[in-house]
């Protein structure tokens, strides 16, 4: 009888143990795709709602490698997008166990999320450390990166536009002063 509860109370543990993980990854799943939504957003990329989407998260995240990694124009954003996310669900779908696929979707999220990495920090081996921080902490890294990365566009969007344009006309219009005093005193 003893043996029974024994084995009753570690079924117990064990399910409250993944109901704890699954809405553990619920969460992860909701702020990532929040903050990508935003990111991608800000930037222009193509369908910024598939943050939201497993795959589509490769497919943002493969759009950011136009500039940061690869020469800006050399190819489609969103080809390059594309290419990420049929390589993901191609990698998904030979994933041999649960645990495979999970380790195999975290580093192909981390690969791809590599031009996010290098916009954020402006350099390819800082981009790098951070892909194999993602790598390590499960994808909790992306999420603070993308979080970062979210606020630092939306307080350089935030920056009025017309500043720097009111800057420009202050400019011409002190260079067009200048110049009708010199015609001035030519005169």
């Amino acid at each position: 009888m003893e043996l029974f509860g024994l084995f009753a109370g570690l079924a117990i543990i064990g399910i409250l143990l993944l109901l704890f993980l699954f809405l553990l990854g619920i969460i992860k799943w909701l702020l990532q795709g929040f903050f990508l939504y935003q990111v991608a957003d800000a930037k222009n990329l193509d369908l910024p709602i598939l943050g939201f989407l497993p795959f589509g998260t490769f497919y943002l995240g493969g759009q950011m490698y136009d500039g940061n990694l690869i020469q800006k124009g050399q190819f489609n954003p969103k080809t390059i997008g594309l290419i990420f996310a049929i390589a993901g669900i191609i990698v998904y779908i030979t994933g041999l166990s649960i645990g495979d696929i999970a380790i195999s979707y975290i580093i192909m999220e981390s690969i791809a999320f590599l031009g996010i990495f290098k916009a954020y920090s402006r350099s390819t081996g800082v981009a790098v450390l951070l892909a194999l921080l993602n790598i390590i902490t499960a994808g909790i890294a992306a999420i603070v990166i993308l979080f970062l990365y979210s606020r630092r566009l939306a307080s350089e969007l935030s920056d009025p536009v017309v500043r720097d344009f009111e800057a420009t006309a202050e400019r011409h219009d002190e260079a067009e002063t200048d110049r009708d005093t010199d015609y001035d005193n030519r005169m």
